[in-house]
C-alpha cells in the first residue's frame, strides 16, 4: 500500500477526475482520513513503551477478510449520512483501489522483512507529491491532514460495520480500538515530522523507516524503467510502472466515485447491485479475489 500522502492525493486526484472539487473545499480532513483506509489500526499503541493492542490484527482483517462486502455495506449506509461521514467513506473506498491495485507491486519490490514496506512507502510518497504537486514531503507537516477532529462520529460509524461483519469483535472494543488508533496515527504523523533531520539522526531506524526525508540515491522506486517485475501472489510478470498502477487505480476510482454520489442522491438497488459487482471481493494485499485465498510469497526488494 502506498503511504499517507500518496493516499491523500489519490483521493483529491479523483474528486478533481469528477469535477467534485467542493468536495476537497468543504470536507478535506474527512476524505483524507477516509483515505488512510484500514491503516490507522497498525498505529495503535504504536509507542514502544506500551505493551501491544488488537489494533494489528483487527487492521489485517480489514485488509484480508469480507473486503467487498464492508465496503458495499459502508457505501449502502452512506445513503443516510451527512457530509463528514460520506466525504470520509470517500476516502475509504479509494484507498482499497488504490490499495489493490498498487499493493503487488509495493510487496514484490520491497520484500517482507522489518520496515522495508514502509520505507518503500515512503520513498514513492516523497517521489509522487514532488512530481504531481511540486511538494516535498519532509516540510510539509502529514499529521495536519489527519486531524482526529471528528474521530467520535467516525468511530462510531465504522465500529458499527466492524462488528457487523467481523463477528469476533464487540461494539465496545471496536469503538475504543478504532477511536484510539486514529489518535495514534495523528500522534505518530506529528512524532515523525523531522524537516531538520535531527530526530533521524539521533532516533535512527527507529524513525528513519517512516518519516518522509529526501532521497538520497537513485533507485528507480516507480519503475520507470519498465523492469520486469512479478505479482507478489502469483508471480505473473508485469512491466507496468507504478505511475501506470496508479493511474489505472485513479480510472476505475473515479468511475466508482460517479456511481456512489448518483446512488447517495437517487438510491436505488439496481445501482447499489452494480456498484457491488465492480467492487467485488478483493484483498487490499494481494490484489485478488479473497475466494482464490492468495498468499504474498514472490519478492525482489529494491530497499
Amino acid at each position: 500500500m502506498p503511504n499517507t500522502w500518496t493516499h491523500i492525493l489519490f483521493v483529491d486526484q479523483l474528486c478533481e477526475r469528477i469535477e467534485r472539487k467542493d468536495l476537497l473545499e468543504t470536507s478535506s480532513l474527512a476524505l483524507h482520513i477516509g483515505a488512510q483506509g484500514p491503516d490507522p489500526f497498525f498505529y495503535h499503541r504504536f509507542l514502544p513503551f506500551l505493551s501491544a493492542g488488537d489494533g494489528e490484527a483487527l487492521g489485517m482483517q480489514l485488509h484480508t477478510q469480507q473486503c467487498g462486502p464492508f465496503l458495499t455495506d459502508m457505501i449502502e449506509r452512506g445513503k443516510e449520512e451527512k457530509n463528514t461521514i460520506q466525504a470520509y467513506i470517500l476516502g475509504f473506498v479509494s484507498h482499497h483501489y488504490l490499495d489493490r491495485v498498487t499493493h503487488p507491486y509495493i510487496h514484490y519490490h520491497s520484500g517482507y522483512e522489518g520496515n522495508k514496506h514502509q520505507e518503500l512507502e515512503v520513498a514513492i510518497d516523497t517521489l509522487m507529491m514532488q512530481r504531481v504537486r511540486n511538494m516535498k514531503t519532509w516540510k510539509i507537516p502529514v499529521h495536519k491532514e489527519l486531524k482526529p477532529d471528528a474521530i467520535d462520529s467516525i468511530s462510531h460509524f465504522l465500529s458499527d460495520l466492524i462488528v457487523e461483519h467481523y463477528s469476533d469483535w464487540s461494539t465496545d472494543r471496536a469503538k475504543k480500538i478504532t477511536k484510539r488508533s486514529y489518535k495514534d496515527m495523528y500522534l505518530a504523523q506529528k512524532l515523525l515530522f523531522d524537516p531538520w533531520y535531527w530526530k533521524n539522526k539521533f532516533l535512527g531506524a527507529f524513525v528513519s523507516s517512516f518519516s518522509h526525508q529526501p532521497l538520497q540515491d537513485n533507485r528507480d522506486y516507480l519503475n520507470e524503467t519498465k523492469a520486469t517485475w512479478h505479482h507478489s501472489a502469483t508471480n505473473d510478470p508485469s512491466a507496468d510502472s507504478f505511475l501506470e498502477l496508479y493511474e489505472s487505480a485513479a480510472k476505475k476510482g473515479a468511475d466508482l466515485f460517479t456511481d456512489i454520489l448518483h446512488y447517495w442522491s437517487t438510491p436505488s438497488q439496481e445501482l447499489l447491485k452494480a456498484i457491488e459487482v465492480k467492487i467485488g471481493n478483493i484483498s487490499y494485499d494481494t490484489g485478488r479475489p479473497l475466494e482464490e485465498n492468495q498468499t504474498n510469497l514472490y519478492s525482489s526488494p529494491i530497499v
